[in-house]
């Protein structure tokens, strides 16, 4: 399951927590607001919940801002569409190669 991962945070450092957080995760932006947690499991998206929720207990959001994950099935990602030149959804959709020495 891959799974989208968007948020409207305010606080400029509260955001960078949140965007570090999601990239220490294997998250990979997007755009700038928004990230893409390709082929994550569950027990995986369950560890990134919490690690979220524990950056927002040191600073609480306010109340305009949001963390949206939104579940993407892989039937659904193929038919995602991208208006502009920024088409990087489908190379972050790729599986990592393992490389084994």
């Amino acid at each position: 399951m891959h799974y989208v991962i968007c948020y409207d945070i305010e606080n400029d450092r509260l955001r960078d927590r949140a965007a570090k957080t999601l990239e220490k995760n294997g998250c990979r932006r997007l755009q700038k607001s928004v990230f893409v947690a390709p082929h994550m499991s569950k027990k995986d998206l369950v560890r990134l919940q919490l690690m979220l929720r524990q950056v927002f207990e040191r600073r609480p959001l306010k109340p305009g801002d949001s963390v949206y994950i939104v579940p993407m099935p892989n039937e659904m990602a193929a038919e995602t569409e991208c208006f502009g030149l920024n088409n990087a959804f489908p190379s972050l959709l790729e599986k990592k190669l393992k490389v084994l020495l």
